[in-house]
């Protein structure tokens, strides 16, 4: 009978006087556990992952193209004179590309906001505004208050910046580029032992910044936005001393995941010039993409031991079973019964086993991961410390993204582990000698 291995399976899970026996609830409860950590913490991560993703993909642009800085101090008169390319003609190139949706100038740099006496070093993104600059048209999503305005004298800053300067929107904001500051910083500590008053004041003369007033008319959600702030396109080139210059081109690309094809096309077939150089979103931010694969690859590997745990009490179930249902293997062996089928009514036990775990694991891991926010909450106000901090992982609210292949990864490990714990033991059973058996 093909069913007679799975109908002995099946009896040998539970004693006689009770519905399951106390060592088949203890197997369960430790393939349960194993997959349910499982599919809790790999969801997280890979949530994490998917929405750091889309996060950075909100406000930083795909591509940046920066041009180097002009050469600073003597040049040497027998090399050839390097002539610094136009912006124009490269935004004019790198606009015909096809997988290009939108190109801008930007003037960066950082800039140090003032508002009466609280000061903050910020990182400031000069744009034109226009609905044809797909990076405004995203930052837009990210608006907690006010407007994403930058046609006059205004400012858009992160949430977090705004709260350290106690700015609301209307605040007329004095900012100064970090440079011009670090400027006057140097020659105040060159003239500091200038005797002669007229000529310390000369010198200061030039470098000392007047500052830039700039009205506050947004606010950008910090945890989905970053930390950088935003202003006119002319007011950064005048900030950064740039004339009609610019620091480079923000570069959106209709697929965001091409943005490293892109750029090496446009280097390779030098289309960009010696003084333009590409960094794409991965490069400024993958470092941390990475870390998370990192710690998800190890993560995996240490809850492998959970599994391997729960595998060994399916091992001490079976070495269990074989013990005390010996006298009828030694039957089933003399009415004929062959090795393999014997071995199949333990395998099938181990087999049960793993599917029962794998199931309870399933519904109590996605139990988990429905109310992970409330018991993250509880956490923190019964421990007093947040395990999920949002400074560090950029996010309000704990992620979980759950992949089909993750999850039959997760059970087809825990099924072949339980079924290897299981094939030592019932190899064992299955060839005992009759005689010996009866005997016993």
């Amino acid at each position: 009978m093909r069913s007679a291995p799975l109908f002995l399976a099946l009896r040998y899970l539970r004693p006689k006087r009770s519905f399951v026996s106390v060592i088949t609830l203890i197997s369960v409860l430790g393939v349960m556990l194993g997959v349910g950590v499982l599919v809790v913490v790999m969801s997280v991560f890979q949530g994490w992952q998917v929405e750091f993703k889309k996060m950075v993909l909100g406000f930083e642009p795909h591509i940046l193209l920066m041009q180097e800085p002009p050469v600073q101090g003597p040049i040497d008169p027998s090399s050839p004179p390097m002539v610094r390319s136009g912006w124009r003609d490269v935004l004019e190139v790198v606009r015909a590309q096809p997988d290009v949706e939108s190109a801008q100038p930007i003037a960066r740099g950082g800039v140090v906001a003032e508002l009466g006496k609280r000061a903050q070093g910020i990182e400031i993104l000069g744009l034109q505004s226009g609905d044809e600059n797909a990076l405004i048209t995203k930052l837009r999503k990210h608006l907690k208050s006010g407007d994403f305005d930058l046609d006059g004298d205004h400012i858009i800053l992160p949430e977090k910046q705004a709260e350290a300067l106690k700015a609301k929107l209307g605040d007329v904001l004095l900012v100064n580029a970090s440079e011009s500051l670090s400027r006057l910083v140097n020659e105040v500590r060159l003239n500091q032992n200038e005797p002669d008053e007229t000529k310390r004041a000369r010198a200061l003369d030039g470098v000392i910044p007047t500052g830039t007033e700039l009205t506050l008319v947004g606010i950008l959600r910090s945890d989905t936005a970053g930390s950088r702030g935003y202003v006119p396109m002319n007011i950064g080139q005048e900030l950064f001393m740039l004339d009609d210059g610019v620091s480079g081109i923000e570069v959106e690309l209709r697929d965001p995941d091409l943005a490293h094809r892109v750029a090496t096309e446009l280097m390779d077939t030098e289309k960009l010039p010696w003084d333009w150089t590409p960094s794409t979103w991965t490069q400024e931010h993958g470092f941390m993409l990475q870390n998370v694969e990192s710690q998800q690859s190890l993560m995996w590997f240490l809850l492998l031991f959970i599994m391997i745990v729960a595998a060994t009490c399916v091992m001490n179930t079976t070495i269990t079973v074989t013990v005390q249902k010996r006298r009828e293997i030694g039957i089933l062996t003399a009415l004929g019964s062959r090795a393999g089928q014997v071995m199949g009514i333990f395998l099938a036990q181990a087999g049960i086993v793993a599917v029962l775990g794998c199931a309870l694991g399933m519904i109590s891991g996605f139990t988990v991961l429905h109310y992970r926010n409330d018991l993250r909450a509880w956490l923190a106000e019964t421990t007093g410390k947040d395990f999920f901090p949002s400074d560090i992982y950029f996010l309000s609210s704990i992620p979980a993204y759950t992949h089909w292949v993750d999850l039959a990864s997760i059970c087809g490990v825990a099924l072949v582990l339980c079924l290897l714990a299981a094939l030592i033991p019932s190899y064992f059973a299955a060839h005992v000698d009759p005689a010996v058996a009866l005997r016993d």
